[in-house]
């Protein structure tokens, strides 16, 4: 099934404090030729769940006192590179690995510098890219743990040494390793507006979605409300919703390190699209992986 990339027309009283100045370019960038793809093999859970019998809040982040997100990232470090799209899908693909693994064993966390290396031509690079085409390439192939390809920020070629590898001294001597641990996906998808966005994250997991990130520099904590029409220049990963100080919100990680927002996290108000959050996300349902 093949859709049109969704590009957000966003609408937008700012109540929150100031912090950090995270200053980031435009990280939503479509590739040229590629067209936005889905695999649905399954019900979608807006056909058979109704969003007003869900629970007024629910977070992964805390279910009934156990976390199944994985660990914060930060998408600047060691050097500044686009690539929140790339960040904010493989999150979300690992805390769905963590749910169907009921939280046991170690967690397990993915490459993003392979995403970088090997999914130019349909997901992105350092410069930007489409969220899509992340589970697109996973689909395709798989994602390795990051213990194969630790984050680096920046673009390198797909070899194989740049998929997985292993170092035999303090010089050069490095190969590539030909088996190595790794997660599937076997469908992913769209979903836009917010009684679809609750549906699919309560029975399947975490989402990644696009959204204006201008107000998002100076915020320190607190519910971010920004009713004004912006153009989506960034993706984040939503975890869940909630009704807190008389608003309902979205609970929200960013990739921009724990020293920003609430230690790496956001709240938002949730119901209005602001700044585009409920215009356009990303889902992926996990194949299989290798059990640790």
């Amino acid at each position: 099934m093949i859709l049109k990339f969704i590009t957000a027309s966003i609408l937008c009283g700012i109540s929150f404090v100031q912090g950090y100045d995270v200053y980031s370019q435009n990280e939503l960038v479509p590739m040229e030729g590629h067209k936005v793809k889905q695999v649905l093999k399954s019900p979608l859970p807006h056909e058979y769940l109704n969003a007003e019998a869900l629970p007024e809040s629910f977070t992964w982040k805390d279910v009934n006192g156990m976390s199944f997100v994985t660990r914060n990232l930060n998408q600047h470090i060691p050097q500044y590179c686009g690539s929140c799209w790339a960040h904010a899908t493989l999150s979300a693909l690992a805390d769905r690995v963590k749910i169907a693994r009921k939280a046991k064993g170690v967690d397990i966390n993915l490459s993003v510098q392979v995403i970088l290396n090997c999914a130019q031509n349909v997901a992105g690079s350092c410069h930007g890219g489409e969220p899509s085409g992340v589970y697109e390439w996973a689909h395709n192939n798989s994602v390795p743990f990051d213990t194969c390809q630790q984050y680096k920020a920046i673009d390198e070629e797909c070899i194989p040494s740049n998929i997985c590898r292993s170092c035999t001294s303090f010089s050069s001597d490095c190969y590539a390793v030909s088996q190595y641990p790794n997660v599937t996906v076997s469908e992913y998808g769209l979903v836009q507006g917010e009684a679809n966005m609750m549906t699919e994250i309560y029975e399947r997991g975490p989402i990644a979605c696009l959204i204006n990130a201008d107000p998002l520099h100076p915020y320190k904590g607190g519910i971010l409300d920004y009713p004004k029409v912006m153009t989506p220049n960034h993706v984040v990963e939503v975890v869940g919703w909630g009704f807190e100080e008389g608003k309902k919100i979205w609970y929200i990680r960013n990739s921009w390190g724990e020293y920003w927002g609430e230690q790496g996290w956001f709240r938002m108000v949730r119901g209005e699209n602001q700044l585009g959050i409920e215009s356009g996300c990303t889902w992926a349902v996990p194949g299989s992986w290798t059990e640790v």
